[in-house]
């Protein structure tokens, strides 16, 4: 037992060994905080980022198509003349713009009348009167470095003084053309960039200081926890141990400290009296053990004693009864010569009383020498059709008494069973008179077959049949069926007990069916290939 206790806790160790170890609630708790709260510092800095990138942008744009308007006021009269000149020292001033590298004045016939600046990209020069609905400034092409941002050019011209003039009332607006300027993102990218590395290191930086924060207060909280939880794992080991009740720690920590240590004073308490109880039930159980041996041991020789005194009183008894019968049958001749009648009744009164006498004393006989194992078994060749014949023989007299009829069916019997005749010839003498006896006006089958090494033999009556609760006791010994029906039937209460241990004797077995009123069966099955084994057993 040793042996195997040790293989299964080694077993047991390199399992647990080769599992991955839990993690602590401790460590649980901070990864989940710290994961969140970095992953809501990040966001934080992506939002804000996002945010501060777009109003940046919207001022960068708003800036540069404030400019590109004013350039085109300032543009009007060089469109007028079709002369740069006038434009020139707006363009300059235009370029003084950090962010404006180009800016071109072109007429509305799509000719580059000014050009200032130095650029990678080519200017707008496509632009129509159509594509200017509000006639405000645009940004027509955009690129990942430029913005390309355009503003139309409109006069007024005033037909009854054939004059020009800035935003004078005239019937009709001319087009001019359009200026166009090229913009340049890159400190624009270079700012959002470097606000999202600020914005994203501040993020990181809230973050950490977070989990450090997160650190502490874990260890402020957990620690009267770990404490309970290394006192609870030596509870584990059956060492009940009070916990220290940390007054620094949370409300929550020290009810259940208290309630951990009244749960220990409780099973320590409970504890003590199973022992106690464990230790008396202990002395109790070996005492009624002792006694239960002695008992048995004293109902073995008690039964001993009884089965050698029913055998030796049976086999005293035999021989006067067999006297008695003996000479009853010779006083009975005697006087049947001398022609003396009236004492005939009497002396078969005697005769019969003597052989029932006889076969109750047999059956205790058999019964004990069964109890005793001084039952031998005498295997022989035996012919089963012949043996089933001759036990229907030797039944017919009673079968004929109660006006039965009798089939006996042997055709599936071709071959010749080594097995103790004589048992069998008594087990099925017993089974038929059983049914003879409790069957009136009816039919009675025999009938037996071999299949598979299987020896079957069925007797079957129509007699009054058995109840359920009489089917559980009926292979007792002196155990009769009760009921009025059937007490007007004389009987030892011994046969169907004999048939079943001189069946279980040569190795078979014996199973009932019955229904009260329609019949019985009772069907015994040998395996012949476990005949030699049983006599070996026996003897």
């Amino acid at each position: 037992m040793n042996f195997i206790q040790s293989i299964n806790s080694s077993l047991y160790a390199r399992k647990k060994a080769e599992t991955k170890k839990p993690q602590s609630f401790q460590k649980k708790l901070f990864i989940n905080f710290a994961i969140t709260g970095f992953i809501i510092a990040i966001a934080a800095a992506f939002a804000y980022s996002y945010i501060a990138s777009n109003m940046i942008a919207t001022f960068y744009e708003r800036e540069g198509l404030q400019a590109t308007e004013h350039f085109a006021q300032l543009s009007e009269l060089a469109l007028i003349y079709e002369s740069g000149e006038n434009a020139k020292e707006a363009a300059l001033a235009t370029l003084n713009y950090p962010s404006i590298k180009h800016v071109a004045v072109i007429s509305d016939s799509n000719i580059i009348i000014l050009a200032e600046g130095e650029t990678n990209e080519a200017i707008l020069s496509s632009l129509e009167k159509n594509d200017w609905q509000d006639k405000a400034a645009k940004i027509f092409s955009s690129s990942q470095a430029t913005w390309q941002v355009a503003a139309p050019v409109f006069t007024s011209y005033n037909e009854d003084d054939s004059s020009f003039g800035l935003n004078d009332e005239g019937i009709e607006e001319i087009y001019l053309g359009y200026v166009a300027l090229q913009i340049d993102t890159s400190e624009l990218r270079n700012f959002q960039l470097l606000l999202f590395i600020r914005n994203l290191g501040l993020g990181l930086g809230y973050g950490l200081v977070f989990a450090t924060l997160l650190i502490l207060t874990l260890r402020r909280l957990l620690t009267p926890m770990n404490k309970l939880t290394q006192v609870m794992e030596q509870t584990s080991d059956g060492n009940y141990k009070i916990s220290d009740i940390d007054d620094n720690a949370s409300k929550e920590i020290i009810k259940v400290a208290e309630v951990y240590n009244q749960m220990i004073s409780n099973l320590a308490e409970r504890d003590q009296k199973l022992r106690s109880q464990k230790n008396l039930l202990k002395t109790e159980v070996a005492l009624r053990t002792s006694e239960l041996v002695q008992a048995r041991d004293a109902a073995l020789e008690a039964n001993q004693h009884k089965t050698e005194f029913l055998a030796n009183v049976t086999h005293e008894l035999r021989t006067p009864l067999q006297s008695i019968i003996g000479y009853s049958e010779v006083v009975k001749e005697l006087l049947l010569d001398e022609g003396v009648i009236h004492t005939q009744g009497d002396l078969d009164k005697i005769t019969h009383n003597a052989d029932h006498l006889l076969g109750l004393i047999n059956s205790i006989l058999d019964i004990s020498k069964i109890e005793a194992g001084k039952m031998e078994l005498n295997n022989q060749q035996t012919n089963i059709a012949e043996l089933l014949n001759k036990v229907a023989d030797t039944i017919a007299p009673l079968i004929e008494k109660n006006e039965n009829t009798l089939i006996v069916n042997t055709e599936n019997i071709q071959q010749d069973i080594d097995i103790d005749q004589k048992k069998l010839f008594q087990v099925l003498l017993n089974l038929l008179s059983n049914a003879a006896k409790f069957t009136h006006q009816g039919s009675i089958q025999l009938s037996a077959s071999i299949n598979n090494e299987l020896l079957t033999i069925d007797v079957i009556d129509s007699g009054i049949g058995i109840s359920p609760q009489q089917q559980a006791v009926i292979f007792e010994p002196f155990r009769q069926i009760d009921g009025s029906e059937t007490r007007k039937f004389v009987g030892t209460g011994l046969g169907l007990s004999i048939a079943m241990n001189l069946t279980k004797l040569i190795g078979g077995d014996i199973s009932l069916s019955s229904e009260v009123g329609k019949g019985s069966c009772f069907q015994l099955t040998l395996p012949i290939s476990q005949q030699l084994g049983a006599t070996e057993a026996v003897n």
